[in-house]
């Protein structure tokens, strides 16, 4: 990831959600060195077909940030703008980097973001950044394991980011799905890095059958784009 600037997050026009971000890029780049020494050894099947996903991954990933690059916060905060998305929904909250793009665009559709973080240290983290960039009052975030902490998530969802563990994208997207609105896009980060462990997320939602028009996105790393075409309002 390139040194960030403040030039990257200009689009926001928001000066308090531009400072956040510069500061979480920055401290997410002082991690760099030491996440490419530790992935050194499975470089060969990160760059093939992807790594499974194992225990010790959480156990290592506990204090990173792995945020989207800032060109991917562009391209969902325009999407979510572009749909006027105003029920957004969020599967791993981490430090709350992903959440700030979602929640400025909830802000000027008139809407909200509800995301989910399992570890308390990071939930915490999260809200005080949310509070720095003025953004709080637009994010709901649910503390604890998403399978539960999404149960009761309302009906009419028009955007998703799920940018938690692989293994449980497909679980947490299951639990989603009854409730996407028609036209409701899906984005899920990081799908090429650990392809096997979201294998039967790609395989659905690029099988048309399933109601979704889905592609691989690079913009600096994969990411998957989904939009939902069947439902009741389908044509």
């Amino acid at each position: 990831m390139p040194k960030p600037t403040r030039q990257d997050f200009a689009f926001l026009n928001d000066a308090k959600t531009e400072a956040v971000l510069l500061d979480l890029y920055t401290a997410a780049a002082r991690q760099i060195p030491g996440l490419i020494w530790h992935f050194l050894p499975q470089l060969p099947k990160l760059l093939g077909k992807g790594s499974g996903w194992t225990g010790e991954n959480e156990a290592y990933f506990d204090d990173k940030y792995i945020p989207i690059v800032p060109q991917q916060g562009a391209f969902l905060y325009m999407q979510a703008l572009a749909k006027g998305a105003k029920n957004i929904v969020e599967f791993g909250t981490s430090y709350g980097i992903s959440t700030l793009y979602l929640a400025a665009a909830a802000k000027k559709n008139g809407g909200r973001v509800i995301t989910t973080e399992y570890l308390p240290h990071k939930a915490e983290a999260a809200r005080r950044h949310f509070a720095a960039a003025g953004l709080a009052d637009y994010i709901e975030l649910r503390e604890g394991d998403a399978l539960e902490t999404l149960q009761d998530i309302p009906g009419g969802i028009n955007f998703v980011l799920l940018d938690g563990w692989p293994n449980l994208v497909y679980p947490v997207f299951k639990l989603l799905e009854p409730k996407l609105a028609p036209r409701a896009a899906v984005a899920v980060d990081d799908v090429e890095g650990y392809t096997p462990a979201m294998q039967d997320y790609l395989d659905y939602v690029r099988n048309p059958a399933n109601g979704y028009v889905s592609a691989t996105l690079k913009p600096y790393k994969a990411l998957e784009y989904s939009v939902k075409i069947g439902g009741a309002d389908a044509e």
